[in-house]
């Protein structure tokens, strides 16, 4: 059971005509009952859907649970494993990975458009020796969504601490990620990949310090 000061309010968006929507709401009734969450709110968009317009809902029904949002039939066992994910930024990020190898990348990309201040918990997924590729490219892809943005712009500091890593899959990550942030005040750290022991960490630095001079030539 979640601890007192963890347990998350829910945000439930339903409709009438949603042939998912009354077992979902059940579930989420008993574990409200039980503890496992202290606060329900249930929402039919029939009646109110400026709610669902507001928050840029598609489809019910919708669940929010602390920071992960649930879209379609959840059991309540899956209801159960957000509810533990949510209570920890460990459990954000497998929430987080688990979208992406289910090839939810455009849910993932909206999720965090939302939540940018997780954007630091993709820097922890890259840096699972056992992290699977889909996840991997997944997160280049979220970067790319990002690039010459805040969000991105505030992982500076950590990526430059990655281009010290010693797999040279993270540094040739933090690499390419760090010249997204168009930035130009990361050439120096870029520059010092130059010199990497990896070929491909090389190459990238190269390709990357071209773009970079590119953008300063155009400022």
């Amino acid at each position: 059971m979640t601890n007192k000061s963890q347990t998350p309010t829910v945000l439930m968006l339903l409709s009438s005509g949603c042939a998912h929507c009354p077992g979902v709401l059940n579930n989420l009734t008993e574990l409200l009952k039980s503890g496992a969450i202290s606060k329900l709110e249930a929402i039919n968009i029939n009646e109110q859907p400026e709610i669902a317009q507001k928050l840029n809902i598609r489809s019910v029904p919708w669940v929010k649970i602390g920071q992960i949002e649930l879209t379609g039939a959840q059991t309540k066992a899956e209801l159960v494993r957000a509810i533990e994910q949510a209570a920890s930024s460990a459990g954000l990020a497998q929430y987080y990975e688990d979208m992406l190898n289910n090839g939810q990348l455009q849910e993932t990309i909206e999720q965090l458009q939302k939540q940018p201040d997780n954007m630091p918990l993709l820097l922890d997924m890259l840096q699972n020796p056992e992290i699977q590729i889909s996840v991997q490219i997944g997160i280049g892809a979220i970067m790319e969504e990002f690039a010459a943005t805040a969000p991105l712009i505030k992982l500076i500091p950590a990526l430059t601490e990655l281009t010290k890593h010693p797999l040279a899959r993270i540094r040739n990550d933090a690499c390419y990620y760090l010249s997204l942030s168009a930035d130009t005040r990361v050439k120096d750290t870029i520059s010092q990949l130059l010199n990497d022991t990896d070929n491909e960490v090389r190459e990238t630095a190269k390709d990357c310090l071209e773009e970079l001079q590119e953008i300063e030539t155009n400022q």
